[in-house]
C-alpha cells in the first residue's frame, strides 16, 4: 500500500511536502485534513503526476463547507501500466498484456474547534488489483491544527494511514493437486493457499509555518517540518513559498533522510490564481527531482474555487 505515501497537489510536492500546518484548502486533505478546516464555499480539485517509470498517479478531490463544518471527497489512482504476463512453462510471455490499477477513495471532514484550533479526519478506502490477485483495507488520517495569530505562525500534527493489515487474495492462489496420503485412484483437489499479512505504511508529522517577511503585495512563507515512518528513516521537511498579490506564487523545497536509497532531491514550482468573476481558478505545475535511476517527477494541477 505505498501509494498512501505519494505526495499529490502541485502546492505541498513544490513545497517539500511540508505543508502539514497549512489551510490550503481541499488540497490540505492530503497533507492534514484538518486545513481543510478553513475552507469557505466549495473547490474541485485535479492533477496528474509523471511518476517514477511511467507510472502515473491521478488525483481529485473535492470539498464544501456545510452548518457543521467542511466535507471532502477524494481519489487518487495509481496506474501502474502494463504487465506482461510469464509464467514457468512461458517464462518470455504469454501474450497476454494485463493492467494494474491501485485506487485510495477517501472521505473527509474537518471543522475549526474554536478560532485557533481546527481538527480532521479521514477515512480512506484502499483497493489493490493484480491479475487475479487484491488486497483491500482501510486507513485513517487524524490531523489537529493551531493558528497563532501572529505573522502567519500555523502549527500542525497528523497521523496518517493508521489501520488494520491488509492481505492479498483471489483465485491466483487456489491450486489443483494430489495431497499426501490421498487415494492414488481419487481425483485432485482444489487447495488455497495464504499470503502474509501486511502492514500499512503509518507516519506521523509534526510541523509549523511562517511569514517572516511581508511588504506590499509581496509576501514569503517558511515551512518545515519532521516525518517520522514506520518502515524507514526520519525525514526532514521544508520548503519556501513567495506570493505576489495572490495572484503568482513561486515555490521551492527539500527533503532530508540519511537512507542510502533515498532518491528524492529538490522541488520546485509556481502557480497563478485567475479570478473569474466571484470565483477563482489556479493553475500549478510541480517538479521532483530525483537524483539517480529515474526521471524527474512532472505534476500539473488545476484547482476552482466557488
Amino acid at each position: 500500500a505505498q501509494e498512501l505515501r505519494i505526495p499529490v497537489g502541485t502546492r505541498g510536492i513544490a513545497l517539500g511536502s511540508a505543508t502539514v500546518s497549512s489551510s490550503h484548502g481541499v488540497e490540505s486533505i492530503y497533507y492534514n485534513p484538518a486545513g481543510a478546516g478553513a475552507l469557505q464555499g466549495a473547490e474541485a480539485f485535479f492533477s496528474n503526476t509523471e511518476y517514477l517509470a511511467d507510472m502515473k498517479v491521478r488525483y481529485f478531490a473535492i470539498a464544501s463547507r456545510q452548518y457543521i463544518g467542511v466535507f471532502g471527497l477524494h481519489a487518487k489512482v495509481l496506474d501502474l501500466g502494463d504487465l506482461y504476463v510469464t509464467t514457468e512453462d512461458a517464462p518470455e510471455g504469454t501474450g497476454e498484456v494485463e493492467s494494474m490499477t491501485f485506487a485510495v477513495i477517501g472521505l473527509s471532514y474537518a471543522r475549526y474547534l474554536t478560532d485557533a484550533i481546527g481538527v480532521g479526519v479521514t477515512a480512506n478506502y484502499i483497493s489493490e488489483s493484480v491479475l487475479a490477485s487484491s488486497a483491500n483495507g482501510v486507513a485513517f488520517d487524524l490531523g489537529l491544527q493551531y493558528d497563532a495569530g501572529r505573522r502567519g505562525a500555523k502549527f500542525g500534527i497528523v497521523m496518517k494511514n493508521i489501520g488494520p493489515n491488509m492481505r492479498f487474495s483471489g483465485s491466483d492462489f487456489e491450486y489443483t493437486l494430489r495431497l499426501p496420503g490421498d487415494d492414488p485412484q481419487a481425483a485432485n483437489r482444489t487447495v488455497t493457499a495464504m499470503s502474509a499479512d501486511f502492514e500499512l505504511p503509518s507516519f506521523f508529522q509534526i510541523g509549523g509555518e511562517v511569514r517572516p517577511w511581508e511588504q506590499g503585495d509581496n509576501r514569503v512563507t517558511a515551512y518545515g517540518t519532521f516525518q517520522s515512518n514506520n518502515f524507514s528513516s526520519d525525514e526532514w521537511r521544508g520548503g519556501v513559498e513567495y506570493g505576489f498579490r495572490d495572484l503568482l506564487m513561486v515555490r521551492g523545497g527539500y527533503a532530508f533522510s540519511d537512507q542510502d536509497d533515498y532518491i528524492f532531491g529538490p522541488t520546485f514550482g509556481a502557480g497563478v490564481n485567475l479570478p473569474i468573476g466571484g470565483s477563482h481558478l489556479s493553475v500549478d505545475y510541480a517538479m521532483q527531482t530525483i537524483d539517480t535511476w529515474f526521471d524527474d517527477l512532472h505534476t500539473f494541477s488545476a484547482k476552482f474555487a466557488f
